[in-house]
């Protein structure tokens, strides 16, 4: 068995230093599409950015604010959101604790 999960000690800064960001899946395992743990401290926010590749969150932990284009939506444990390619978006953690998701990504289907 060949097992992941979140670990601030090995994660790396990410979207210019705004977040911390490292492999979902555990090493050596493939997959059709990319992937990253998003973490946030209590009160920051994550570099706002567009992309061509279409995108998912699963928030995983904490509270916050995910902005989607001209959209904005609480977000929980639980919470998946739909990004599409070429579409600006942040997430804010407005909470006291940590803000955890992650986050799958492929090219554009025709």
């Amino acid at each position: 068995m060949n097992t992941s999960r979140f670990d601030r000690a090995i994660a790396k800064p990410g979207h210019n230093g705004t977040i911390l960001a490292m492999d979902v899946l555990p090493a050596g395992m493939r997959a059709p599409f990319q992937h990253a743990w998003g973490h946030l401290e209590p009160g920051h926010t994550m570099e706002g950015h567009s992309h061509a590749h279409d995108e998912i969150y699963f928030f995983h932990s904490g509270t916050g604010t995910v902005i989607v284009g001209d959209e904005e939506a609480p977000v929980s444990p639980g919470l998946v959101v739909e990004i599409p390619g070429d579409t600006w978006h942040t997430v804010r953690n407005d909470s006291e604790g940590e803000l955890l998701w992650f986050a799958l990504w492929w090219p554009k289907l025709p």
